[in-house]
């Protein structure tokens, strides 16, 4: 089983949610955190999954998972109504970036995903959930590939 049919399956599946996609990211920047909650400097993966409910009316989210070192499990972090994200920034249109920041209503991170494909394709899902799923405050989508919003690459 892939690392994201193994997320989807214990983060989304027992709250009756079903997972979108997923991309595997780092900070940029780091976080001044002067301690951590995990009792220590472990190691760990990032993934940012965007997951939508099975009940009507579907509620989409955008949440942070963990996994840890040494660890076959994963853990839920921050999650975030689709909602709450006001921006996407690709970073720079011209060109195949891993680099990106979300920005919500109380939050603003700024990763680098584990390939620019990953990313593009994670974008795509992304942008097509939020134009089926809101109905009055898109987010924005700025300094993105036109691949990623359904038109062509030039």
């Amino acid at each position: 089983m892939n690392v994201k049919a193994a997320i989807s399956k214990e983060i989304f599946a027992p709250h009756d949610e079903r997972m979108l996609g997923a991309v595997q990211v780092k900070r940029r920047t780091k976080k001044k955190i002067p301690f951590l909650a995990t009792g220590g400097q472990g190691e760990y993966l990032t993934y940012i999954c965007l997951s939508v409910t099975n009940k009507k009316p579907t509620q989409a989210s955008i949440t942070k998972v963990k996994q840890f070192e040494g660890s076959t499990s994963f853990v839920r972090r921050t999650q975030w109504m689709l909602e709450q994200l006001r921006q996407v920034n690709g970073i720079d249109p011209n060109r195949d970036s891993p680099e990106f920041d979300l920005l919500f209503e109380n939050a603003f991170d700024q990763w680098v995903a584990s390939t620019a494909s990953e990313k593009c394709t994670f974008f795509q899902v992304l942008h097509h959930t939020c134009q089926r799923y809101l109905t009055d405050k898109k987010p924005e989508f700025i300094n993105c590939q036109s691949k990623i919003m359904g038109g062509k690459s030039v």
